[in-house]
């Protein structure tokens, strides 16, 4: 059963500040799934319940259920329970958890408006090709008594025939289009992960990608390195939660590295993916600040993505807007090249 970012960091959370009131896990489980309104959640929340109350941790119980809880979750929560930290790792987690969520939401906030914006263009498109250029095509058999018509107005018309002959079928198209679209925006993770990958292919989206993956490693590492575990072993886990590929496999690579007894500074450096913000941080911060720094450069990271999100909203409006108008004013221009040319022959 998949549960998605904005439940998972909830759920995180509640737990965090339950099990600080040191109240007994299963009973703690078991009141939690009354409360989410979630039927998968409360399921799984449930059988966590009953696992711990037959003396299962919740990393063993969690295990059984890897569709919900990646590798990551289960081996930060296995740490808390060794040292006793679960309540601070809990937080940290849904920290995490919520930074995953709030990039899908503000992929989903800065490509609603040309969505918008292109399903109304394709609508007018549709009456133009079914309804309006047609009478067109009437009217210069009238006027122009069989005069042929510019290539590029016979392309238009060439169009609108088509669409109009099959108009059935670009309806059903349409509605498939709606559908997908609906379903892109649901709170899923499955359509999450299409909408980011898709999103990525667009222009000038890569910053705001890229920033808050270096934001997730910083916030993810600065909690491993609290916790003194080794970057042989805290980047395999990392990369396994990142959504920039090429961050992913830098991460891997380096651990790789670093398993064989290289420095991690150096082989960080070697990585054209990572930040040089962070090596900088690495060269000049010593090993017992690690985690603070780390913190704040996520912060920076944070604040860089919002700064491009913003910049690519703005950006994709303006875009969408002027390709809306430019493919309808190109057709109404094509429509009207015969009137046109009879007004520059008259000249």
């Amino acid at each position: 059963m998949k549960i998605n970012s904005y439940e998972l960091a909830d759920f995180f959370k509640q737990l965090a500040l339950l099990t600080k009131s040191e109240l007994p896990l299963p009973n703690t489980l078991s009141q939690m799934a009354r409360d989410f309104r979630s039927g998968a959640l409360r399921q799984v929340i449930a059988e966590l319940g009953d696992a711990t109350g037959k003396g299962k941790t919740l990393s063993e119980a969690m295990r059984d259920y890897p569709e919900s809880f990646t590798p990551f979750y289960i081996r930060m929560i296995a740490l808390g329970e060794r040292e006793g930290t679960l309540p601070d790792i809990l937080s940290e987690l849904s920290r995490i958890s919520r930074l995953h969520y709030m990039l899908a939401t503000m992929i989903k906030d800065i490509i609603l408006y040309p969505v918008i914006t292109i399903s109304v263009a394709l609508l007018i498109l549709m009456f133009l090709c079914y309804v309006i250029i047609p009478e067109f095509g009437k009217i210069f058999d009238e006027l122009l008594a069989g005069e042929p018509l510019p290539a590029l107005t016979r392309l238009v018309f060439w169009i609108a025939g088509i669409i109009k002959i099959n108009i059935a079928v670009f309806i059903v198209l349409y509605i498939a289009y709606i559908v997908t679209i609906c379903w892109m925006f649901l709170n899923k993770n499955t359509a999450n992960k299409v909408l980011l990958a898709l999103v990525r292919k667009f222009p000038f989206s890569e910053v705001v990608f890229y920033n808050f993956a270096m934001a997730r490693l910083c916030t993810v590492w600065a909690v491993m390195a609290q916790r003194k575990v080794p970057v042989e072993e805290a980047f395999p886990v990392i990369a396994g939660v990142m959504d920039f590929p090429e961050v992913a496999n830098a991460l891997a690579r380096v651990a790789e590295k670093c398993g064989k007894g290289e420095s991690p500074l150096q082989c960080l450096k070697a990585e054209n993916n990572i930040s040089r913000l962070l090596i900088m941080t690495l060269e000049n911060c010593p090993e017992n600040k690690l985690p603070d720094e780390l913190d704040k450069l996520a912060e920076l990271f944070r604040e860089r993505g919002y700064y491009g999100y913003r910049r690519i909203g703005m950006a994709w409006e303006v875009m969408s807007i002027a390709s809306m108008v430019m493919v309808i004013g190109i057709i109404i221009i094509f429509i009207f090249l015969p009137f046109l040319a009879r007004i520059v022959h008259g000249w």
